[in-house]
């Protein structure tokens, strides 16, 4: 069985930038790198004043830098809109079916990681890291590793900020484990089914930090806490 046909690793070069009146969007994965249709991963920068939106569809954002205000129309919102302030670590989930926009209210850019999911699932996207010698463990999500309801169907993709990033990554048969150097600033594709893992290799006293997203691509309820949201959810996580 085949596990992928596209990249798996896209440079920051590599990616596809779109320009908008608002600002741009580098699609670093994407149907047109990965050849995986139901996603768009990348880098989203808003211009001072720049606002995108409303907009719909399954949404989740990792501020790097910069200010801005997340509105987000809800059901139950009485055509006043849920407003979360967004600074330099805040995250967010929206639901697809809410609409919602974003406006840079500060006087620089407001930039980001976007994960877009196109199909009815719910996504996240949220920082973490290794400290040198650190790492997880060689592993895979599929459809084999549930017991009903949970399961663990995640499709991932990952956005090195800094530090020194490796993955280890099987080949699209699953057959061949290869080490990677990431360089700064380019993503990581890591498919269902696909043998992964992140780590630090130790070379330097550095840290490194990820933004770690995904879908949940299954059927039943995802064992994984960041998928059982409700329709906008935010938090903040600082280095």
């Amino acid at each position: 069985m085949v596990h992928y046909t596209g990249k798996i690793i896209v440079n920051n070069h590599e990616g596809i930038r779109e320009n908008h009146a608002w600002g741009s969007l580098n699609k670093l994965l994407c149907q047109e790198t990965t050849d995986d249709p139901n996603f768009t991963f990348g880098e989203i920068e808003y211009l001072p004043g720049g606002a995108r939106g409303p907009v719909e569809g399954h949404e989740a954002f990792h501020c790097l830098y910069g200010t801005g205000v997340l509105r987000a129309y809800t059901a139950d919102g009485d055509d006043e809109p849920v407003a979360v302030p967004i600074g330099p670590g805040t995250e967010y989930y929206v639901r697809g079916d809410v609409p919602h926009a974003v406006e840079n209210t500060g006087s620089k850019p407001l930039v980001g990681i976007l994960f877009q999911c196109h199909v009815d699932r719910p996504c996240h996207a949220h920082a973490f890291s290794h400290r040198p010698g650190e790492g997880n463990f060689l592993h895979y999500h599929g459809v084999d590793k549930w017991v009903e309801p949970l399961r663990q169907e995640f499709v991932e993709a990952m956005y090195l900020i800094e530090g020194p990033g490796f993955i280890a990554s099987a080949d699209p048969l699953n057959t061949e484990i290869n080490d990677y150097e990431i360089a700064e600033g380019s993503a990581v594709y890591h498919p269902l089914n696909t043998l992964h893992r992140q780590y630090n290799p130790g070379t330097s006293a550095k840290a490194n930090y990820w933004i770690h997203a995904g879908y949940y691509a299954g059927g039943g309820r995802p064992t994984a806490g960041v998928f059982d949201l409700p329709e906008v959810a935010f938090w903040r996580r600082t280095r």
